[in-house]
Protein backbone atom coordinates (compact mmCIF):
# COMPACT_ATOMS: atom_id res chain seq x y z
CA UNK A 1 0.00 0.00 0.00
CA UNK A 2 2.67 2.40 0.58
CA UNK A 3 4.84 1.95 -2.17
CA UNK A 4 1.59 2.09 -4.37
CA UNK A 5 0.96 5.51 -2.95
CA UNK A 6 4.14 6.80 -3.05
CA UNK A 7 4.40 5.67 -6.57
CA UNK A 8 1.02 7.14 -7.89
CA UNK A 9 2.69 10.59 -5.64
CA UNK A 10 5.90 10.43 -7.49
CA UNK A 11 4.13 10.02 -11.02
CA UNK A 12 2.15 13.55 -10.02
CA UNK A 13 2.96 15.14 -7.27
CA UNK A 14 0.10 17.02 -5.43
CA UNK A 15 -0.08 18.94 -2.29
CA UNK A 16 -2.43 16.62 -0.06
CA UNK A 17 -4.37 17.45 2.42
CA UNK A 18 -3.96 16.79 6.21
CA UNK A 19 -3.71 13.33 6.83
CA UNK A 20 -5.74 11.61 9.94
CA UNK A 21 -4.19 8.28 9.82
CA UNK A 22 -3.42 6.64 13.37
CA UNK A 23 0.21 6.95 14.71
CA UNK A 24 0.69 3.33 14.29
CA UNK A 25 -0.22 3.88 10.64
CA UNK A 26 2.26 6.48 10.31
CA UNK A 27 4.81 4.97 11.55
CA UNK A 28 4.33 1.72 9.61
CA UNK A 29 4.33 3.99 6.73
CA UNK A 30 7.66 4.90 7.73
CA UNK A 31 9.34 1.85 8.10
CA UNK A 32 7.87 0.59 5.21
CA UNK A 33 9.41 3.64 3.14
CA UNK A 34 12.64 3.25 4.75
CA UNK A 35 12.50 -0.53 3.22
CA UNK A 36 11.17 0.36 -0.28
CA UNK A 37 14.09 2.72 -1.00
CA UNK A 38 17.04 0.34 0.25
CA UNK A 39 17.45 -1.27 -3.32
CA UNK A 40 17.63 1.73 -5.55
CA UNK A 41 19.84 3.37 -2.96
CA UNK A 42 22.17 -0.02 -3.00
CA UNK A 43 21.83 0.42 -6.74
CA UNK A 44 22.85 3.63 -6.81
CA UNK A 45 25.78 2.81 -4.51
CA UNK A 46 26.55 0.41 -6.61
CA UNK A 47 26.84 2.34 -9.62
CA UNK A 48 28.74 5.33 -7.82
CA UNK A 49 31.28 2.32 -6.48
CA UNK A 50 31.97 1.60 -10.23
CA UNK A 51 32.55 5.15 -10.81
CA UNK A 52 36.04 5.22 -7.98
CA UNK A 53 36.91 1.39 -9.46
CA UNK A 54 37.35 3.33 -12.89
CA UNK A 55 38.89 6.20 -11.38
CA UNK A 56 36.45 8.57 -12.04
CA UNK A 57 36.56 10.11 -8.68
CA UNK A 58 38.53 8.70 -5.03
CA UNK A 59 37.06 8.03 -1.37
CA UNK A 60 39.69 11.03 -0.65
CA UNK A 61 37.90 13.88 -2.99
CA UNK A 62 34.91 13.44 0.11
CA UNK A 63 35.61 16.51 2.15
CA UNK A 64 33.18 14.65 5.03
CA UNK A 65 36.32 12.42 5.17
CA UNK A 66 38.45 15.08 7.03
CA UNK A 67 35.62 16.53 9.04
CA UNK A 68 35.20 13.55 10.74
CA UNK A 69 38.92 13.31 11.50
CA UNK A 70 38.60 16.40 13.23
CA UNK A 71 35.37 16.17 15.08
CA UNK A 72 34.72 13.58 18.15
CA UNK A 73 32.51 10.37 17.14
CA UNK A 74 29.76 12.11 19.36
CA UNK A 75 29.75 15.10 18.16
CA UNK A 76 29.19 14.04 14.61
CA UNK A 77 26.45 11.56 15.70
CA UNK A 78 24.86 14.66 17.18
CA UNK A 79 24.96 16.77 14.41
CA UNK A 80 23.71 13.94 11.85
CA UNK A 81 20.95 12.95 13.51
CA UNK A 82 19.36 15.71 15.30
CA UNK A 83 21.20 19.39 13.71
CA UNK A 84 20.87 18.55 10.04
CA UNK A 85 17.83 17.37 10.24
CA UNK A 86 16.00 19.49 11.51
CA UNK A 87 17.83 22.61 9.35
CA UNK A 88 17.83 20.51 6.16
CA UNK A 89 14.30 19.98 6.61
CA UNK A 90 13.00 23.48 7.21
CA UNK A 91 15.15 25.20 4.72
CA UNK A 92 14.25 22.09 1.58
CA UNK A 93 10.60 20.98 2.86
CA UNK A 94 8.68 23.70 5.09
CA UNK A 95 7.64 25.25 1.95
CA UNK A 96 6.07 22.11 0.35
CA UNK A 97 2.68 23.46 1.96
CA UNK A 98 1.07 26.44 0.08
CA UNK A 99 0.57 28.22 4.04
CA UNK A 100 3.84 27.62 5.18
CA UNK A 101 5.53 28.74 1.85
CA UNK A 102 7.23 32.00 3.58
CA UNK A 103 8.43 32.86 0.20
CA UNK A 104 4.71 33.21 -1.13
CA UNK A 105 3.23 35.31 1.67
CA UNK A 106 6.46 37.23 2.16
CA UNK A 107 5.79 37.80 -1.98
CA UNK A 108 1.76 38.59 -0.98
CA UNK A 109 2.45 40.31 1.95
CA UNK A 110 4.75 43.05 0.08
CA UNK A 111 1.83 42.94 -2.84
CA UNK A 112 -0.24 44.33 -0.57
CA UNK A 113 1.63 46.87 0.92
CA UNK A 114 2.26 48.19 -2.48
CA UNK A 115 -1.33 48.52 -3.05
CA UNK A 116 -0.90 45.79 -5.93
CA UNK A 117 -3.87 44.33 -5.20
CA UNK A 118 -6.32 42.75 -2.35
CA UNK A 119 -4.70 39.74 -0.46
CA UNK A 120 -7.51 37.77 -0.98
CA UNK A 121 -7.22 38.39 -5.10
CA UNK A 122 -3.20 37.97 -4.73
CA UNK A 123 -3.80 34.44 -2.58
CA UNK A 124 -6.25 33.03 -5.20
CA UNK A 125 -3.84 33.61 -8.12
CA UNK A 126 -0.66 32.56 -6.19
CA UNK A 127 -2.50 29.55 -5.41
CA UNK A 128 -3.62 28.38 -9.13
CA UNK A 129 -0.10 29.03 -9.96
CA UNK A 130 1.34 26.63 -7.14
CA UNK A 131 -0.98 23.97 -8.18
CA UNK A 132 -0.48 24.27 -11.73
CA UNK A 133 3.53 23.99 -10.79
CA UNK A 134 3.66 21.74 -7.94
CA UNK A 135 5.36 19.10 -9.58
CA UNK A 136 8.49 21.34 -10.80
CA UNK A 137 8.38 22.83 -7.45
CA UNK A 138 8.14 19.68 -5.44
CA UNK A 139 11.01 17.73 -7.87
CA UNK A 140 12.81 21.31 -7.74
CA UNK A 141 13.28 21.25 -3.73
CA UNK A 142 14.49 17.41 -4.32
CA UNK A 143 17.06 18.14 -6.75
CA UNK A 144 17.93 21.16 -4.72
CA UNK A 145 18.62 18.91 -1.61
CA UNK A 146 20.61 16.91 -3.32
CA UNK A 147 22.79 18.62 -4.88
CA UNK A 148 23.23 20.22 -1.61
CA UNK A 149 25.41 17.57 -0.98
CA UNK A 150 27.86 18.12 -3.54
CA UNK A 151 29.74 20.24 -1.05
CA UNK A 152 30.46 17.04 0.95
CA UNK A 153 33.47 16.73 -2.00
CA UNK A 154 36.28 18.08 -2.43
CA UNK A 155 35.51 20.69 -5.98
CA UNK A 156 36.83 19.39 -8.79
CA UNK A 157 36.22 19.23 -12.62
CA UNK A 158 34.79 15.35 -12.23
CA UNK A 159 33.31 15.96 -9.19
CA UNK A 160 30.90 18.65 -10.81
CA UNK A 161 30.61 16.16 -13.97
CA UNK A 162 29.45 13.33 -11.97
CA UNK A 163 27.59 15.44 -9.80
CA UNK A 164 24.15 14.12 -10.54
CA UNK A 165 24.69 10.82 -10.30
CA UNK A 166 27.12 11.27 -6.82
CA UNK A 167 24.21 13.20 -5.79
CA UNK A 168 21.17 10.98 -7.02
CA UNK A 169 20.73 8.53 -3.19
CA UNK A 170 20.45 11.90 -1.74
CA UNK A 171 17.66 13.16 -4.44
CA UNK A 172 16.01 9.59 -3.53
CA UNK A 173 15.57 10.53 -0.30
CA UNK A 174 14.50 14.18 -1.07
CA UNK A 175 11.71 12.67 -2.41
CA UNK A 176 11.07 10.40 0.42
CA UNK A 177 11.25 13.26 2.71
CA UNK A 178 9.05 15.23 0.41
CA UNK A 179 6.64 12.92 0.41
CA UNK A 180 6.42 12.36 3.80
CA UNK A 181 6.21 16.27 4.66
CA UNK A 182 3.28 16.72 2.16
CA UNK A 183 1.23 13.83 3.57
CA UNK A 184 1.96 13.14 7.18
CA UNK A 185 3.38 17.05 8.16
CA UNK A 186 6.93 18.42 9.15
CA UNK A 187 7.62 16.53 11.92
CA UNK A 188 7.17 13.20 10.29
CA UNK A 189 9.81 14.60 7.67
CA UNK A 190 12.34 14.98 10.59
CA UNK A 191 11.87 11.96 12.45
CA UNK A 192 12.40 9.88 9.14
CA UNK A 193 15.17 11.94 8.02
CA UNK A 194 17.26 11.87 11.58
CA UNK A 195 15.74 7.79 11.82
CA UNK A 196 18.15 7.50 8.40
CA UNK A 197 20.82 9.64 9.27
CA UNK A 198 21.29 7.53 13.16
CA UNK A 199 21.19 4.46 11.27
CA UNK A 200 24.31 5.61 8.48
CA UNK A 201 26.29 6.89 11.49
CA UNK A 202 25.38 3.94 13.63
CA UNK A 203 26.93 1.57 11.09
CA UNK A 204 29.97 4.34 10.45
CA UNK A 205 30.29 3.73 14.52
CA UNK A 206 30.47 0.23 14.13
CA UNK A 207 32.66 -0.26 11.35
CA UNK A 208 35.26 1.98 12.22
CA UNK A 209 34.99 5.01 9.35
CA UNK A 210 34.23 7.59 12.12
Amino acid sequence: MTFHALWDFIKKPTELGKDNTSLQIKIGTCLALFLIQIPPLLVLMSLIGGLEQLGLWEEDMHSLQKIFQEMEPVLIFLFAVIVAPLFEEVMFRLILKFRSNFLILWSIHIGVALHLGQKRSLLKTARKVWDKFYGWIFYLMAAAFGLMHIMNFEPSLNIYLLAPILVAPQILIGINLGYLRVRFGLIWSILFHAFYNGILMSIALLTGEI
